[in-house]
């Protein structure tokens, strides 16, 4: 049996089958619905409101959404399986979201577990995306599983460049997107990428800002301090970035560089626990510690944190 389903009353109208979720007609037909666990009922981020009577909440829900918003008819798109016919409300914003094929252009080490990776987009297709958005990226199965993986990773290049794009990315133990990433990955393998995604972007206010990052989390901040010296944005602000060692560090130059390109814009690193042979002259502590000694008062500010 194929049902209707009305997006955002009658805006946009789209076929589901019985059986499936909501996440895989939509995804199908090209409404990409934000997730980081890929429709497995464990990150909450696909949510989306049933305007009909909506279904009995199933438990991911009841432990991904409050009480309040299951009351309201919130629901995630991949627990509500169809039964009949839908009419949903999503955020416009999902309109935009495209899906990309793009091959590897670059794998460059930046420390023991984190490197930097380049995608350019295959022809016809620019890339569009934002700073401080992440990407799913559909990552090959290996073995004996027979389905993709779905992971998400932060932009970390100047989103004016819609042919080049780039991530920090971490290796996760244990983690079989990461693995594959690190170990099997290799420059021109074609991939999809859907986005962008999220909301964690620059505010515009006057407010001066405290961005915060430890180990990969530097990937969007670097997005969002890029397209601050592209677009030319007068914020005062400091970058706090944290790591262990000296070899947890990296991309200093280039951050360095930011403060003698961006107006009232500082850059501090600092490490936790730093090696003898690191001879640190620097902040050390915790970066909570460190962000405390320069700030006792926060009211005032705007902080963007990612690690």
């Amino acid at each position: 049996m194929s049902y209707q389903i009305s997006v955002n009353d009658g805006a946009r109208i789209y076929a589901g089958q019985e059986g499936e979720t909501l996440f895989q007609a939509l995804t199908r037909q090209g409404l990409f619905i934000p997730t980081a666990c890929g429709g497995q009922g464990k990150c909450g981020m696909c949510r989306l409101k049933i305007q009909s009577p909506a279904p009995s909440p199933t438990e991911a829900e009841k432990r991904l959404l409050k009480d309040d918003e299951l009351a309201g008819g919130l629901r995630l798109a991949c627990q509500c399986v169809i039964r009949g016919d839908l009419a949903v409300t999503v955020p416009e914003a999902y309109y935009s979201i495209g899906e990309y094929r793009v091959k590897i252009t670059k794998k460059v080490p930046l420390t023991r577990d984190i490197l930097l990776l380049g995608c350019q987009a295959l022809e016809p297709k620019l890339i569009r995306t934002e700073a401080g958005s992440w990407m799913q990226w559909e990552i090959p199965p290996c073995g004996t599983d027979c389905q993709p993986y779905l992971r998400s990773f932060s932009l970390a290049s100047d989103p004016a460049n819609r042919r080049n794009i780039e991530f920090i990315i971490r290796r996760t133990p244990c983690g079989k997107g990461t693995a594959w990433i690190f170990e099997q990955a290799k420059v021109g393998d074609v991939l999809t990428l859907r986005g962008p995604n999220g909301e964690f972007r620059l505010h515009a206010t006057e407010k001066r800002a405290i961005f915060i990052a430890g180990g990969s989390g530097l990937s969007a901040i670097r997005s969002i301090l890029l397209d601050m010296r592209t677009r030319k944005i007068h914020k005062p602000s400091e970058l706090f970035f944290g790591a262990v060692s000296r070899r947890d560090l990296y991309l200093l130059d280039e951050l360095q560089q930011l403060e003698q390109d961006l107006p009232d814009f500082k850059f501090i690193p600092a490490l936790s626990a730093p090696l003898p042979k690191d001879d640190w002259q620097g902040e050390t502590g915790l970066i909570t510690a460190v962000v405390d000694r320069h700030y006792a008062e926060c009211s005032n500010l705007e902080a963007y944190l990612c690690g």
